[in-house]
């Protein structure tokens, strides 16, 4: 399945002028789902002018090409005079329904039938039955997906562990799935005033970029949508340029390499040898493919710490060209065999864990 990134807008807190900028921007990144809310204003004396300016957005939304998906709950289906069928949701622009404070398994099974073929978003976020007790009642399975929720309060964001076991209730029926990573600019949220909306505690204080990798890396997720608006410009910038499907680490070089050395380090050979060891992670076929590169010992440390990314010399022969990256807190190379090149960046060693046997994975350099 395809991995896809999306965004959040708040249109009742803003300008549809503005929505339509950051709409265009977003496109023009490579930006296919827009994500938006009726939940927070419910109760709101101006519950209809406010709701006019958020289906404004999506119709535009839709237009450009967007995926459009409304976050809704029986009171905002009702005061919008929705009925079951959702037609009136599929003229105003919306794909897609997210379902936050659920009805009955069986009621909700029965919306995967609405005539508008509109689909039905499922909170991910409670490890609970409920998906399992859809699936007994026969529902359009196509049209049922699933999200996280994401968390403004500082310490309220979920557990990796626990993320890890909600997403196995979705995967098992092969369900879509996405989560949130957060602006650390962007204020208009279902908080007024909140940044950094994660689905994830870990992910909060985070480049957006290094949010997005825990989650598509994970191989659980297929979307990531940014929860609050507006995320600056150089951060959508930055997610865009996040590579979805395999794993790659930002290196900043504490040595000047060679145009050898720089085309051994970001090339495509990198995997972690299937018979692994616990001290580092092996990436062995560089060995072969740079065979007549030379390597000058350089750059040598008394000792290595996790998150080193090192490259085997021309002191050894038989081994000069693999690159390792260390996974324990210490380790000494008395052969002087290991130029340090640079350390995996604070913000991606959670990325380490993921790198299990045969995992294929890449660098890219950065300045």
């Amino acid at each position: 399945m395809k991995r896809k990134l999306g965004i959040s807008i708040y249109p009742e807190q803003s300008t549809f002028a503005k929505d339509k900028e950051y709409l265009d921007t977003a496109k023009d990144l490579g930006y296919e789902i827009m994500f938006t809310s009726a939940l927070h204003f419910v109760h709101d004396q101006d519950f209809e002018s406010k709701i006019k300016k958020v289906f404004a957005t999506i119709k535009y939304a839709k237009q450009i090409g967007f995926y459009t998906i409304l976050d809704v709950e029986d009171l905002s289906l009702k005061k919008m005079q929705i009925d079951p069928q959702l037609e009136k949701l599929r003229e105003l622009g919306v794909d897609c329904i997210r379902l936050d404070t659920p009805l009955r398994a069986s009621e909700i099974a029965w919306y995967t039938y609405n005539k508008a073929k509109i689909d039905i978003q499922l909170n991910m976020s409670n490890n609970d039955s409920l998906i399992d007790e859809i699936i007994d009642f026969k529902p359009i399975v196509s049209r049922i997906n699933g999200c996280h929720n994401f968390y403004p309060l500082k310490y309220t964001a979920l557990p990796f562990d626990f993320f890890v076991e909600c997403n196995k209730k979705y995967l098992k029926h092969r369900l879509e799935t996405s989560a949130f990573v957060g602006s650390h600019y962007g204020e208009m949220t279902t908080a007024t005033g909140w940044k950094q909306l994660p689905t994830l505690e870990m992910q909060r204080e985070l480049p957006i970029a290094a949010q997005a990798k825990i989650l598509f890396y994970t191989n659980q997720i297929d979307n990531v949508l940014i929860g609050n608006a507006y995320a600056k410009k150089e951060e959508l910038q930055a997610l865009a340029c996040v590579e979805r499907e395999i794993i790659t680490f930002d290196l900043k070089p504490e040595i000047d390499l060679t145009t050898g050395e720089q085309e051994l380090l970001t090339s495509d050979w990198h995997y972690r040898r299937g018979d692994i060891t616990e001290y580092f992670v092996r990436s062995t076929m560089t060995r072969v493919i740079f065979k007549d590169l030379t390597i000058k010992p350089r750059n040598h440390q008394k000792s290595y710490a996790y998150g080193d990314v090192v490259m085997i010399n021309d002191n050894d022969v038989k081994y000069k060209g693999e690159v390792h990256i260390i996974l324990v807190p210490s380790l000494t190379d008395n052969l002087n065999k290991y130029n340090f090149v640079g350390r995996i960046a604070e913000s991606e060693l959670k990325l380490l864990e993921y790198l299990e046997p045969n995992t294929h994975f890449k660098f890219k350099i950065i300045k």
